[in-house]
């Protein structure tokens, strides 16, 4: 999982990648994501959003994606 507008370069969330990895998605899990997320990312205020805007879309996305794939366990592709 990687994320941009939300640290100095693109960003791997490596650590919310492991706490998803081979565990099904549930309300409790997405809640977990989310808070992982959050640690990981360091966005920053600028001209075009600020910071808080930034980190609340980043957990969204991760929330609505986790959400549309319905509560199969997560395996990495490789």
């Amino acid at each position: 999982m990687a994320l941009a507008s939300v640290a100095p370069t693109v960003l791997r969330c490596f650590n919310t990648e492991a706490l998803l990895r081979n565990h099904a998605i549930n309300p409790t899990l997405i809640a977990l994501a989310r808070t992982e997320l959050s640690r990981e990312i360091s966005p920053i205020d600028d001209l075009r959003s600020t910071a808080r805007y930034r980190r609340r879309v980043a957990l969204n996305l991760l929330e609505e994606f986790l959400l549309t794939l319905g509560p199969q366990p997560l395996t990495p592709t490789r």
